[in-house]
């Protein structure tokens, strides 16, 4: 297991130093004299500056990302399939309605009254939800049966997300897969859901293709037309070697390198090929190998050693 990682992005060569509490780094014999990849030897003290830790196996997450708009189920307010009628127990006339449209109503919630010859019946809602349509107001006669039906209550526990996808993107996609979503009125806050449809046209003009996801959202939070932040797991984690991000190295020449010790003294720089990159963990394709000591934090200490210049 790695010791603590700091999540960080890939650091250039010639940066600096980054600590300055360390003694005045001391490089090994100049590494132009030598033919192999440069070594440097550290002393107690500059050991301090730098965590050394084994590679290992880690999950990489295999995502799409994007931006799409928060809405109800299918136009909320207009469908009356999404939304649950509720009638009147008794024959009678409504004498009191006690919500408004819009309103957020609780399972057993009184939402209107009517009298039925000198009795009073309180009607309460059979869910948790939004009121969806008022039909009826004070005074008008109501029964079991007759629609329509003097309120509906939607349940908005659920809210779609609507996102639309580069066709490059598209094949990646398929109903069921997980869904987290962030906006920036709760952004401290994940909504959870799957993708529920992957609409079959691209549009015209964007080439971009309408992907319906579904939210949970019990507190009933999210708002129509809000921007969310979306990520998609499209497939199972890839499983491969992997290092910190602190641990790894950008030189000059684009090239990226590790280093590596078998004694917790001597470092020797190790050109690496990485891939995926996730949470300050970067994946390894070649040049580590499993169980192997490596620096994965303060890489850059050890490559600014190089460039110390030798005591005469």
């Amino acid at each position: 297991m790695f010791l603590p990682v700091f999540a960080a992005a890939l650091v250039a060569t010639g940066c600096g130093r980054e600590n300055d509490s360390a003694p005045p780094p001391q490089p090994a014999d100049s590494p132009s004299t030598n033919s192999g990849p440069p070594i440097v030897e550290l002393t107690k003290d500059q050991l301090s500056a730098i965590k050394i830790g084994t590679v290992a196996s880690y999950d990489f997450p295999v995502e799409k990302t994007g931006i799409g708009g928060i809405d109800f189920q299918n136009n909320l307010y207009s469908d009356s399939a999404l939304s649950t009628s509720v009638f009147s127990p008794v024959t009678g006339t409504i004498s009191q309605m006690l919500v408004e449209l819009g309103d957020p109503v609780q399972k057993g919630q009184a939402l209107f009254v009517v009298q039925s010859g000198t009795t009073n019946v309180s009607v309460r809602s059979p869910i948790t939800g939004q009121i969806s349509a008022i039909n009826a107001s004070s005074g008008v006669p109501v029964d079991s049966n007759t629609a329509p039906a003097p309120c509906a209550v939607a349940d908005v526990s659920i809210k779609w997300l609507l996102a639309n996808v580069p066709e490059s993107d598209i094949p990646s996609y398929s109903p069921g897969q997980l869904v987290k979503a962030t906006v920036a009125a709760f952004p401290n806050r994940v909504f959870e859901g799957t993708v529920a449809k992957i609409y079959p046209d691209a549009d015209a003009n964007t080439h971009r293709f309408a992907v319906r996801c579904r939210l949970s959202d019990k507190a009933n939070v999210l708002r129509a037309g809000m921007l969310a932040n979306y990520t998609v797991t499209v497939q199972k984690p890839v499983r491969s070697l992997a290092v910190p991000a602190n641990g790894i190295v950008r030189e000059g020449d684009g090239s990226m390198t590790a280093w590596v010790t078998s004694d917790r003294t001597h470092f020797t720089q190790r050109v690496v090929k990485i891939g995926l990159q996730e949470q300050g963990m970067v994946q390894i394709l070649d040049g580590l190998s499993p169980g192997e000591l490596v620096v994965t934090d303060g890489a850059i200490f050890l490559d600014n050693m190089l460039q110390a210049p030798v005591d005469d």
